[in-house]
């Protein structure tokens, strides 16, 4: 800290460090019971789903999404060919306007951010927002060195040094909230530091559309985005032995069908090396196969790792995990008394949901009598490719080698086998359920649909309340809707069950009952 530093305290019911979804999420819960809080955010307040993350990545998804729609019209009936002067057909080539589709991207950032996420917004709630780097004094005590520029806005040192840092201590009454996220985790590949290279952080400042990209890693950032870019008009080869492992593996094969139709190219090898082109601005990558492949953008999504570093949680003993993350309860409470953790930080699994569920919980932990669990076995997640991926629960390897072969059931619907899907032209997808045999206790779902992100949840709410598998057929779904599937699958385990009953049935109906 600079010598001419000047200082002074602040004290809140509430200390948050991190303004992204789990600690927006924990102000405002704060808010709602009328309890004093303060965001501390080094960078901008939203944090990646806002800014790099959710929003900027379904806003291109959704241009890219209606690029897609144009050049399958045909197959609905829709001609949209031109006839040429010679009276033939003539193919007009969709035109993707990338300065247009940007500036639509970044209009619905600025509008989420202005109405939702903005200091000022926030300020009409009763929060305040410090924009500075948080380092902790003990505690209840965190010292920040506030930005001298605006929010967001790191200066370089000289300048800091010339203008003097102001330093603000913020006490912590009731206790403070780490809630600092993650960031883009550096691919572990030989040369990767001789090359230009970008991850999520950066692909939505492209100017235009890249004539080639490498994707390297085929996780859920890498196939949105590879999709994405490869509809808009992108060579998009995607570097990865598969995609979306951690699916069932049903998953996987979908998605690589879809990807090969859509001219989307995987190397079924993993990435070992780059290099740069000689006398040229491409890469070249080889793969663990020798596979080598060339392109002009390089994009890596190879994870996320928890930011943990640099406000003083090693002095202040506070423990981390296996996964480079927070360590916490299931109350979200770290190795220290008093000092909570939520969302990507703990190392824990990244969704923005999970995050601000985790955001509410540790804010009531803190601020409010006795506890709630802030970590959950099962959460949903979606990936927003086309089409969506979603799962909760266990798969069904998870299942059998949880409870047994013989005590895990699996029901199985192809999407292409529905009528909304015929009505649609719905070639690929499908719906898994894994439940118990017995009981029929629902133990884990995987949708991979237009709306899986919209029927998951069904499913997550089933699996919250004991709703049983065979009775979600007794919940009336409106027909042909893309949920419908989902009760008739239950309605074919819920009369099995009653065929299997049919002896004592027949016996209470001789009874007259």
């Amino acid at each position: 800290m600079a010598s001419n530093s000047k200082s002074n305290t602040k004290s809140y019911d509430l200390v948050i460090i991190g303004g992204g979804s789990a600690g927006l999420t924990a102000a405002k819960f704060a808010a709602t019971f009328g309890k004093s809080s303060v965001i501390i955010e080094k960078a901008k307040v939203g944090g990646d789903c806002t800014w790099s993350g959710c929003v900027p990545s379904k806003s291109l998804l959704a241009s890219a999404k209606a690029s897609r729609a144009i050049s399958k019209a045909e197959e609905l009936g829709i001609r949209w060919r031109t006839i040429g002067k010679d009276g033939s057909r003539v193919d007009l080539p969709v035109r993707v306007d990338m300065k247009a589709v940007k500036s639509r991207l970044y209009d619905n950032i600025q509008n989420i951010y202005d109405k939702d996420d903005s200091p000022e917004a926030l300020k009409k709630l009763g929060i305040d927002v410090i924009s500075g780097r948080a380092m902790f004094v003990d505690s209840t005590t965190v010292s920040v060195c506030c930005n001298a520029g605006k929010e967001g806005e790191q200066d370089d040192e000289e300048e800091e040094e010339r203008k003097g840092e102001i330093s603000i201590q913020v006490c912590a009454k009731d206790g403070i909230l780490i809630a600092t996220g993650a960031r883009p985790k550096r691919p572990n590949l030989d040369g990767i530091e001789n090359v230009n290279y970008i991850t999520y952080e950066q692909v939505f400042q492209l100017e235009k559309v890249p004539r080639t990209m490498t994707v390297v890693g085929g996780g859920p950032i890498g196939c949105e985005l590879a999709q994405a870019y490869a509809r808009l008009g992108s060579k998009v080869t995607v570097v990865a032995s598969s995609l979306l492992c951690r699916e069932e593996p049903e998953v996987g094969k979908l998605m690589q069908r879809v990807f090969e139709k859509e001219g989307i190219l995987l190397t079924k090898s993993r990435a070992v090396r780059v290099e740069k082109k000689q006398g040229t601005l491409e890469h070249v990558i080889t793969c663990q196969d020798g596979q080598q492949v060339t392109g002009d953008v390089l994009l890596c999504a190879t994870g996320r790792m928890p930011t943990v570093n640099g406000m003083g949680l090693a002095e202040l003993g506070v423990t981390l995990n296996q996964y480079g993350g927070i360590k916490t309860d299931k109350t979200l409470q770290t190795s220290v008394k008093g000092l909570y953790a939520a969302g990507d930080c703990t190392g824990d699994r990244q969704f923005t949901h999970y995050a601000g569920y985790q955001g509410a919980v540790g804010a009531r932990n803190i601020l409010l009598p006795l506890t709630d669990p802030g970590v959950m076995d099962h959460v949903p997640t979606t990936t927003f490719t086309d089409p969506e991926v979603a799962s909760v629960g266990l798969t069904e390897v998870e299942a059998r080698e949880k409870y047994g072969d013989k005590k895990v059931s699996i029901a199985f619907r192809r999407l292409c086998d529905t009528d909304r899907g015929v009505c649609e032209g719905n070639q690929e997808g499908f719906v898994k359920i894994v439940y118990q045999s017995r009981n029929y206790k629902i133990l884990g779902a995987t949708i991979a649909s237009p709306v899986a992100g919209e029927l998951i949840s069904e499913i997550s709410v089933a699996m919250k309340t004991g709703l049983t598998f065979d009775m979600l057929a007794t919940v009336m779904h409106t027909y042909p809707s893309h949920s419908f599937t989902l009760q008739a699958m239950a309605a074919e385990v819920y009369y099995s069950k009653l065929v299997k009953s049919k002896p004592l049935l027949n016996f209470l109906k001789w009874l007259g009952l």
